[in-house]
């Protein structure tokens, strides 16, 4: 059984008319540097380093330079993967070589590096340049945000965008989406403690 942390928060509804999707999240923060954050990445202000995977700040086109553990990673200073795999490419290549040579949990690690790079390269390989932007439509505060948000997703599941470049995206209005905030706050017995919010 997994563990909530029963935290007061905002479970938002995000629309992106134009690209006619919609997203389910919850923060226990601000509402509008979330939206903010969300437009960043879609519109490609923060970029996607092709090796690490990690969210950084647009730099002339390129992902500035960043480390992990003290250690300069490679990635630095390369074009994004929403722009280009080259670089993920070498790097999943040279993975898959030592696959074969490797054993016990040395192996195990290496796999998971190789089935998570060669997803996160899958999403960007074929990805069209986004459409429109995200905007904030409803918010729900309520206790035990993360319950929400997680059943949410599970009522919305068939409507999941699996080829979305991040988070929970979701092909459906929000008038729907808004159904299923309701019907998880219903069912984790919170509609009547939830705060609606439509107008920020």
């Amino acid at each position: 059984m997994v563990a909530f942390r029963c935290m007061y928060g905002a479970v938002y509804i995000f629309e992106n008319a134009e690209a006619q999707r919609v997203k389910v999240g919850m923060t226990t923060g601000n509402i509008a540097l979330r939206l903010n954050d969300v437009n960043d990445m879609w519109l490609g202000r923060r970029v996607t380093c092709q090796i690490c995977g990690r969210r950084l700040n647009n730099i002339e086109g390129r992902v500035p330079e960043h480390r992990e553990s003290g250690t300069r990673r490679p990635g630095g200073e390369a074009l994004p993967l929403e722009k280009e795999v080259a670089l993920a490419e070498s790097v999943l290549e040279h993975l898959k070589s030592r696959v074969g040579r490797l054993a016990g949990s040395e192996k195990g690690s290496i796999t998971r590096k190789v089935r998570t790079l060669a997803k996160r390269m899958e999403i960007y390989r074929h990805r069209d340049p986004p459409a429109g932007v995200w905007q904030l439509r409803t918010a729900s505060y309520t206790e035990c945000a993360e319950q929400v948000e997680l059943l949410s997703h599970e009522i919305l599941g068939e409507r999941l965008d699996k080829e979305a470049p991040f988070g929970e995206l979701f092909c459906c209005s929000v008038s729907q989406a808004a159904e299923a905030v309701e019907r998880a706050l219903s069912e984790l017995g919170l509609l009547h403690s939830a705060r609606r919010a439509t107008r920020f």
